[in-house]
């Protein structure tokens, strides 16, 4: 025989039972979803690129918000093993990541790197770690999970930074052949070896052991005289200065001299 009293009393029980699960399903998902909005958690990836002009160099970041909030970015730090960390970025304008939003910045390019132990390069083997500064000066740690080493003076690197016209230089470049065609003045870098490494003007992509009197005679040699309007050749210094190492107006002159001399002993 069915005992409805018993069946009641069950039920009484399931239902407060149901009602306590439900209360705490609920609770979980307030403080999961209440957590990931008081929490920053950001993630980064990059690429990296090395060339004959520039060494290993991070040329962009894809920074990914992972939480529910909104973050202001002001500037990114990158740590390369023990060697010491620097600011990779620093943005004109706060970078805004919105709930779970990703951005792709690009990275501008430095001269060279220094610690206080002497020149720092990104090798291969490199544990490299990023860090990201709000607008309201907190330091995120990104998913690489570093440690922090805003306060150890000797693990810092020192960035430079050495323009020429528009052109990052570094200690590959030897020279800077700028000429002009057609009213547009366009700037070649030539290596430390003599190379000219894209966009050569010349029929050859090489003149070695570069001296103002060989590079003069190539010019003549080849009758580049008469294709560029205006031209000048500057020497990068080991401490990434320019010097202006010879101009048209020079070749000019020695082409008439040596001609008058032609003349005269003729």
């Amino acid at each position: 025989m069915i005992n409805h009293k018993v069946i009641d009393s069950l039920s009484w029980v399931y239902s407060i039972f149901d009602i306590k699960l439900l209360t705490l399903i609920a609770t979980g998902f307030t403080i999961y979803f209440g957590y990931l909005k008081v929490t920053k958690k950001i993630c980064v990836s990059y690429s990296i690129t090395h060339t004959k002009l520039y060494d290993s160099h991070i040329t962009n970041l894809v920074i990914s918000n992972k939480r529910d909030n909104t973050l202001a970015l002001s500037s990114v730090y990158l740590s390369i093993g023990e060697q010491g960390r620097f600011e990779l970025i620093k943005f004109d304008e706060p970078l805004l990541l919105k709930a779970f939003d990703t951005k792709l910045v690009d990275v501008p390019k430095y001269s060279s790197l220094i610690n206080r132990h002497g020149p720092v390069k990104i090798n291969l083997l490199d544990r490299l770690s990023f860090h990201a500064v709000t607008m309201s000066g907190d330091e995120v740690q990104c998913y690489t999970e570093s440690p922090v080493m805003t306060n150890i003076s000797d693990l810092r690197i020192r960035k430079f930074t050495s323009k020429f016209r528009g052109i990052i230089l570094t200690n590959k470049m030897g020279f800077i052949f700028s000429y002009f065609k057609d009213g547009e003045r366009i700037d070649i870098i030539i290596d430390k070896h003599g190379f000219i490494s894209e966009n050569s003007p010349f029929e050859f992509n090489c003149i070695p052991d570069i001296t103002p009197e060989s590079f003069r005679d190539a010019i003549i040699n080849g009758r580049y005289y008469l294709i560029f309007t205006k031209y000048e050749l500057f020497k990068v210094q080991n401490d990434l200065s320019t010097e202006k190492i010879l101009t048209h107006a020079q070749v000019n002159d020695y082409m008439k001299n040596k001609n008058e001399d032609t003349i005269s002993s003729s």
